[in-house]
């Protein structure tokens, strides 16, 4: 959805919804106003568009601008090691830390806001640290970057504001005074960004600013010990270590461990108060949303082993690669799940990439289907990449047929609202097509029929998502053809 806000982009300068005959109206338009995104933070879009323009509508194009700041985060570490002249047992604890962290690599590489996200809030933080009161620049390069975060991620920004002021308040001020004389000028420059931004992307002014008053107290109370729980599931951090270094960050009185602890829980405190997840039907949290604190229980693991076993770099690096090499200590392995290595798995899945089920869609769409022709996706979401990748066929039913009556709707034509006009093909992922065969027995009564075209055996669900709860780094081979593959149906004359 973001590389479509791309090529929006690139059509009309603007986050546009249109693209020729096609709409991206995900969730019967809860993004939208005036048929553009107004409710997503723009920057990401607007980074990847200029590659889009280069390269052409394809993953690596989309993915490219993302990967290049994770590349960038990468050696913007090494080269903070060698500037801070670490010792080489020291930045091999480092390296294995980083280098066995998958769930980094997957969210460094998506084409959406996590990797701007991750390098942002670390050179944040980073700036942040270097600031003191010989070296206003750092605080003036802390200020003007969070205005480039809330252009990527509103929920980031605010969550890291709250920890970066917490350890002001209470710890920095008292050896550092805020130069409030040298620096109010680029603080008006950065609110100024702000206020700039949310006049245009404001999710409160569409459908899906609602979503973050739904929950109760209660249940962001249950939202944020999910976020706890299942961010160690991702491995986002090692929780055994993690919990080792929170009892010898207050014994030893140690305070990088301390106040990286209490940044992570008031960022992670921010992301549940504000967090679009709704906790009815939901089983695990949203996780994605806490992503950047990846970095942050990276260095709080290193800084753990480190105090523990620096003095025995062999005994430091063994322990550093089973650790963070594998899920012995973390929450997945003592809940019950079989003992696994991520890096293993990712590494063997980068050798033998699994089948997925958009790829093999897209292209019986783009062969089979003719242009213009009319295609009703089920689940809805998974319109969105046969529209990236197909874009030769009109992707219908995204909107309810009430809405026809809304300002911004009334123009589209009747194919794009559900019921109004029959579409040409309908393709259903998975579990869905037993509903779809129903409604299809009900239609052919009153003499709209359609018939089953093709079947493609390949597993339904897109279990290649950054989140490792919902990754399979193996083909799924063993599933049900007559639920679980990808059903293909075309209407009849």
């Amino acid at each position: 959805m973001v590389a479509l806000a791309s090529q929006g982009i690139l059509e009309s300068g603007d986050t546009s919804a249109k693209h020729g005959e096609n709409i991206v109206a995900y969730r019967s338009g809860l993004l939208l106003r005036d048929l553009c995104d107004r409710s997503t933070p723009p920057l990401t879009a607007y980074l990847i568009a200029p590659s889009l323009w280069l390269f052409g509508t394809t993953s690596l194009a989309a993915r490219l601008p993302c990967a290049i700041l994770g590349w960038a985060l990468m050696a913007f570490v090494v080269g903070l090691l060698r500037k801070t002249k670490t010792t080489l047992s020291d930045c091999l604890i480092w390296y294995l830390a980083i280098g066995s962290n998958v769930s980094l690599f997957l969210f460094l590489r998506q084409s959406r806001y996590f990797a701007p996200c991750i390098f942002l809030v670390t050179c944040i933080i980073l700036c942040y640290l270097f600031w003191n009161g010989s070296r206003t620049k750092y605080l003036i390069w802390t200020i003007l970057l969070f205005a480039v975060l809330f252009a990527t991620n509103y929920m980031a920004c605010l969550a890291l504001f709250l920890a970066v002021a917490y350890d002001f308040w209470f710890g920095k001020r008292k050896s550092t005074a805020f130069p409030l004389r040298n620096v109010w000028p680029w603080m008006g420059v950065a609110l100024l960004i702000c206020l700039l931004i949310s006049l245009v992307w404001n999710p409160y002014q569409t459908g899906f600013g609602a979503y973050t008053q739904k929950n109760t107290f209660g249940e962001r109370l249950i939202l944020f010990l999910w976020n706890w729980r299942d961010t160690s599931d991702c491995q986002f951090w090692i929780p055994g270590i993690l919990l080792v270094g929170l009892v010898l960050g207050w014994m030893k009185k140690d305070p990088w461990l301390q106040r990286g602890w209490v940044a992570m829980v008031i960022f992670t405190a921010g992301i549940t108060a504000v967090s679009p997840q709704l906790i009815a039907g939901a089983l695990v949290a949203d996780v994605r949303y806490l992503a950047p604190l990846i970095p942050l229980g990276i260095a709080l693991s290193v800084r753990t082993i480190l105090l523990l076993f620096g003095s025995r770099p062999l005994l430091a690096s063994f322990l550093a690669a089973v650790l963070f090499g594998t899920n012995l200590v973390s929450g997945a392995f003592l809940g019950g799940r079989p003992f696994r290595s991520p890096p293993g798995e990712f590494l063997e899945e980068l050798i033998t990439p699994p089948p997925e089920p958009y790829s093999v869609t897209a292209q019986w769409v783009a062969k089979h289907v003719p242009p213009k022709s009319t295609v009703w996706v089920l689940p809805e979401y998974a319109c969105y990449p046969l529209m990236f990748h197909a874009p030769n066929a009109i992707y219908a039913w995204q909107l309810r047929p009430e809405q026809k009556q809304e300002e911004q709707f009334k123009n589209l034509p009747d194919i794009h609202f559900q019921g109004l006009v029959p579409p040409d093909f309908i393709v259903v992922f998975g579990p869905s097509v037993q509903q779809i065969r129903q409604l299809i027995g009900q239609w052919s009564m009153q003499g709209l029929r359609y018939e089953e075209v093709t079947r493609l055996m390949t597993f339904w669900k897109d279990l290649y998502r950054p989140e490792l709860f919902w990754r399979t780094f193996k083909p799924i081979e063993n599933f049900d053809p007559n639920t679980e593959a990808i059903y293909i149906f075309k209407k009849l004359p």
